[in-house]
């Protein structure tokens, strides 16, 4: 159980600078690409982490986005074979699905297929992902600026406000109610008067990379 958040939401600040400077590097190495790799996985591995201690909203891995997805081919999917996914799965049709963040989060954390997308420029825009599960069905399209959103609406907030309810489950034999365990219902996540999501995103994705403050 987490009980500081604080240090685990630096690093998972970390986290997202490690990906957001590796769009801006001018020569990409295999060891770059492990960072990144490493960053995805400790990043998201971190969020789930903070919403099993019940430090970040309940409601946060309900929020939904639009992702995009090509379906499998039929081809059985396996560790050799992976990274062919040209073969695998059928790019002339992108289909579009909404999915929340606890899904996203579970693709990164499960990941069987993972690959770097690069734009016309050769920077990075995102992941094509699946997980052990999806990975039969189709290959799905993460876009670089959902990711850094995600991770940076977490790391860079706190709970200032909250309540916690115990729930009535059943009754004993005697009649007497049961309770079960204390859960988060709603809370208010603050962050620092300065912090602008939107502005923080765009300049990183332009070079711009956000910084805290006395980082």
């Amino acid at each position: 159980m987490i009980h500081e958040s604080y240090f685990w939401k630096k690093e998972l600040y970390n986290s997202f600078l490690t990906i957001a400077k590796f769009r801006h590097l001018k020569r990409i190495t295999e060891q770059s690409q492990v960072k990144v790799e490493k960053a995805l996985m400790i990043g998201a591995y971190i969020i789930r982490k903070l919403d099993d201690a019940q430090k970040i909203l309940p409601d946060f891995l309900t929020k939904k986005e639009n992702l995009e997805f090509s379906e499998s081919k039929g081809t059985i999917v396996d560790h050799i074979n992976w990274h062919r996914i040209d073969t695998l799965y059928n790019f002339d049709k992108v289909t579009k699905t909404e999915k929340d963040w606890r899904f996203i989060i579970n693709q990164i954390i499960h990941s069987f297929s993972l690959v770097f997308s690069f734009d016309s420029s050769d920077r990075l825009d995102g992941f094509l992902i699946n997980s052990d599960k999806t990975k039969k069905h189709a290959l799905f399209f993460l876009p670089l600026e959902t990711l850094l959103m995600i991770f940076l609406t977490i790391s860079e907030g706190d709970i200032t406000q909250a309540h916690s309810h115990r729930q009535i489950i059943g009754n004993d034999r005697n009649g007497h109610p049961k309770f079960g365990e204390m859960k988060l219902t709603n809370a208010v996540y603050s962050y620092s008067d300065n912090f602008d999501l939107k502005t923080a995103i765009l300049n990183s994705l332009n070079g711009e990379i956000y910084k805290r403050e006395n980082e």
